[in-house]
């Protein structure tokens, strides 16, 4: 008998949090095996159980928001893979999940079934993003343009401050450089992008 996935599940909300572990729960294949509130407590619950899969929202309350949960868990030695679900269907959202290094992406709007079939895809291995029509096309072409553009770890960092409208001067104080840098990165990642404008990146 093949042994069912581990899954951490990870939502703020309890209510959405025991439906999505009642709906993997009747799949003998599918194992919630623990269940976090906030960053905290996932941290410490993928530590404990060492699961295959962490499913969690693009925003959550407590110490880390849903993006930054993930960057730390993409960045855990042999670390699970993650699946952002959530109700955020921009293609900016869509976007910054890639960013943040997140394995799969599911917004709520689809069934259950194709919930269950993303878990199952990205725990094998996939990468899956699921996606409305509009926000799919567009987040897709930024990806696309991502992934051959060559950018490197740092422009990628700023590309996901442009992508959440923060100004020079923010990402400058965000990562303790100085404006002129922060200029020369997004000067890059817009030619790297093929892009004129940051106004481009939301068209």
């Amino acid at each position: 008998m093949t042994e069912a996935l581990k899954i951490v599940l990870v939502e703020d909300h309890p209510i959405v949090r025991l439906g999505l572990s009642t709906v993997l729960g009747a799949h003998d294949d599918l194992g919630v095996v623990a269940e976090a509130a906030d960053s905290v407590g996932a941290l410490a619950a993928i530590a404990e159980t060492m699961p295959d899969l962490v499913i969690l929202p693009l925003r959550l309350g407590g110490v880390r928001d849903g993006l930054e949960l993930c960057r730390e868990i993409k960045s855990l030695h042999q670390g699970p893979r993650v699946m952002m679900y959530t109700s955020y269907t921009g293609h900016t959202d869509a976007t910054l999940a890639f960013l943040s290094g997140a394995d799969s992406f599911l917004t709520k709007d689809h069934p259950e079934g194709r919930l269950v079939e993303t878990v199952r895809a990205t725990a094998r291995g996939s990468r899956v993003w699921n996606v409305t029509t509009d926000t799919g096309a567009s987040a897709r072409n930024i990806e696309e343009r991502v992934q051959g553009s060559a950018l490197t770890a740092r422009e990628q960092e700023v590309l996901g401050f442009m992508l959440q409208r923060y100004t020079n001067a923010e990402i400058a104080r965000e990562l303790f450089v100085g404006i002129p840098t922060v200029k020369t990165h997004v000067s890059n990642v817009l030619q790297k992008l093929g892009i004129e404008s940051r106004k481009d990146l939301f068209g």
